[in-house]
């Protein structure tokens, strides 16, 4: 899993202007220290006509309206975040990936993503395939760090746990 490509710096879902402004805020955001105002700057810095879906330390959450998110970068950690989620989907096995959620496109300080809803709370069921879970992330050499309900959906379709947010994830580069 050692293999990455280069950022992309065009999309199919953000236009030219949201691109540039990530851009500009990227430039930005690494004069910043406090987390807290780095939200604030970036949400004002980005001028995005998209929804905030939420905000973490490292990441400022995006809604495409067309059931699609795009994930920026708050921090260096948030750019790691982005590029972990983008090597992991596209480099792990094919029996890991049916729990990971989709990365459709991937660029210099942004990720987008399917948009799927938070897991609110596990039942016991859930405890039980989030245990076994962990343990094919585990057996792939995959280290599932993060792994709770607000980094979690899931699939009726296929009656599973997708993790949604993957970017604290650690795996050998083998």
């Amino acid at each position: 899993m050692n293999q990455v490509n280069p950022p992309m710096n065009q999309s199919k879902m953000l236009s030219d202007h949201d691109i540039q402004s990530i851009y500009q805020w990227i430039s930005k955001m690494k004069h910043l220290r406090s987390s807290t105002r780095k939200k604030d700057k970036a949400i004002s810095t980005l001028h995005l006509n998209y929804q905030v879906l939420g905000a973490g330390n490292t990441r400022v959450v995006f809604d495409l309206d067309n059931g699609h998110v795009v994930k920026v970068a708050l921090s260096k950690k948030g750019l790691a975040s982005n590029l972990t989620e983008y090597q992991l989907y596209n480099q792990c096995s094919r029996k890991l990936r049916k729990y990971l959620c989709p990365v459709i496109e991937f660029g210099n300080g942004w990720i987008i993503m399917k948009k799927m809803q938070p897991i609110v709370s596990l039942t016991e069921d859930d405890e039980k395939k989030l245990s076994r879970l962990r343990k094919r992330f585990t057996r792939e050499g995959v280290q599932p760090r993060g792994l709770r309900n607000k980094n979690l959906a899931f699939s009726t379709r296929h009656n599973r746990i997708i993790v949604i947010d993957y970017g604290n994830f650690k795996y050998s580069s083998s």
